[in-house]
């Protein structure tokens, strides 16, 4: 080296002018060497980090699953409910329409009753027992309104347990959905499947360590230029004075 540069082809400005550009090229290489031990700090920093943050990450996800759980179970109680509700209405209904069958049955009865006491004594064209024929069908006619009162509630009863059916099928399609999403949830947390916490974290530390690797390779180039740049300097200078 010291024979090339010692040449025709390198007069002194021209080793003065290499000597500038050399040591542009070490302040290059402290630079890269300062970036270089910045980044693996950063790196390892990083990676201390990240046990904690996949600890806390699943911790949080795990307390979400099982809240989300807790939500659906209960869902599925206000079903069972709903259906248990629905079930103890269509027991009532047909109860109230057997009463209500009895009543106008009854109303019949009452009404044939009445027309027995309906007669009249012959000549005297008189009928002493119209009072309580009228008395039997007023009974019945209110006997009859009775029914018909009982009929508008067995139906409003069969209305509300149809709603109730409804509502408890709606609360049952949440509750499933609920479900669904405490469960991916959980996998999220805990795997399996791709995207989960353990999966994000093993990604992260495979970047890290190629971070680290990248950095000390040019920790590396950094140093050995620098060197280099040094020594051609020191010729350059030896061969100037």
């Amino acid at each position: 080296m010291a024979a090339v540069l010692d040449r025709e082809i390198w007069p002194h400005p021209s080793r003065r002018l290499m000597r500038r550009w050399l040591d542009v090229v070490r302040v290059f290489t402290v630079l890269a060497t300062v970036v270089a031990f910045i980044g693996i700090s950063i790196s390892v920093y990083a990676w201390r980090q990240i046990d904690r943050a996949q600890a806390e990450a699943q911790q949080q996800l795990r307390l979400i699953g099982h809240t989300a759980a807790q939500s659906s179970q209960a869902l599925r109680s206000v079903t069972d409910a709903s259906t248990q509700g629905a079930t103890t209405i269509d027991s009532a209904t047909m109860s109230l329409t057997h009463v209500s069958a009895t009543i106008r049955d009854t109303a019949g009865t009452i009404e044939a009753t009445a027309g027995a006491f309906n007669f009249t004594i012959p000549i005297t064209n008189v009928r002493p027992l119209a009072s309580v024929d009228a008395s039997f069908r007023q009974a019945a006619a209110q006997l009859r309104s009775i029914s018909a009162e009982i009929d508008k509630t067995g139906a409003s009863l069969t209305a509300n347990g149809n709603t109730l059916r409804t509502i408890g099928q709606e609360v049952q399609t949440v509750s499933q959905d609920m479900d669904a999403v405490a469960n991916q949830i959980l996998r999220l947390a805990d795997g399996p499947g791709s995207g989960n916490v353990p999966a994000i974290a093993r990604n992260v530390r495979l970047i890290l360590i190629w971070s680290v690797v990248l950095h000390l390779l040019v920790l590396g180039f950094a140093i050995s230029l620098y060197i280099l740049a040094t020594a051609l300097r020191q010729m350059t200078w030896r061969l100037c004075t």
